[in-house]
């Protein structure tokens, strides 16, 4: 009984790290959103510090759908894409696993 315990245990503090892990990505990727619709200048350091680090999680998502212009803004429908098919991952994630 008390394995089992300690095992559900694990499997929560995995599932609240996973979750965690996902908020931080999410509000990392819509960083990037904001600043490149507002079009924040690739010639400050923090800038271009998050565009560079965002590249990786955002990579495998260009070209699904083309970005646009609205009013003069620019909306990267990429980051988007990402932050859709990061959150949709981890759902299945736990739906496999039923750690919800």
């Amino acid at each position: 009984m008390k394995l089992k315990s300690m095992i559900y245990s694990l499997a929560s503090l995995i599932a609240k790290l996973i979750l965690n892990l996902l908020y931080l990505l999410e509000l990392f990727l819509f960083l990037r959103l904001i600043l490149k619709f507002f079009g924040a200048s690739k010639n400050a350091l923090v800038v271009r510090q998050i565009y560079e680090w965002s590249n990786f999680f955002v990579s495998p998502f260009d070209s699904i759908f083309p970005n646009f212009w609205q009013r003069g803004y620019f909306i990267e429908t990429s980051v988007l894409a990402a932050m859709a098919g990061y959150a949709i991952l981890v759902y299945a994630f736990f739906k496999i696993l039923r750690l919800d």
